[in-house]
C-alpha cells in the first residue's frame, strides 16, 4: 500500500489537495493510499485522483482545497516548496493529488 507523506498534515473535511514535486504520484484513481506524517503517524486510507501541470501554470483557485492553509495561494505554496526542496524551480512539473477526508 502506498503512503502519502505530509510535513504538515492539516486536513479539512471534504475535498483536499496536496501538491507534489514531479510526477511520481500521477496514478489516476489509486485506491487505499495511506496518509501519514514524517514521524510515521497514520491518518487513514483514501482514494486519490491526480492532475499534472507546471508549477508556473497553477492558479490560486487550483489551491483552494489545499490541505495546508499556508499553501492556498501560489505564493504561499512556492515558499513552502522552496523550503522543502531548495533547488525547486517554478517551471517544474507538479502533481496535484486530490483526496476526500470525511
Amino acid at each position: 500500500m502506498s503512503k502519502l507523506l505530509f510535513q504538515n498534515p492539516e486536513f479539512h473535511t471534504g475535498l483536499n489537495v496536496s501538491v507534489r514535486r514531479g510526477t511520481k504520484w500521477n496514478i489516476e484513481n489509486q485506491k487505499g493510499v495511506t496518509l501519514a506524517d514524517l514521524q510515521g503517524n497514520e491518518y487513514g486510507s483514501v482514494n486519490i485522483e491526480t492532475r499534472v501541470l507546471r508549477f508556473c501554470d497553477l492558479t490560486n483557485s487550483d489551491l483552494a482545497c489545499e490541505h495546508d492553509p499556508v499553501c492556498r495561494t501560489v505564493a504561499g505554496l512556492l515558499s513552502v516548496m522552496e523550503q522543502i526542496y531548495p533547488t525547486f524551480d517554478e517551471r517544474e512539473m507538479v502533481t496535484l493529488v486530490y483526496f476526500r477526508n470525511e
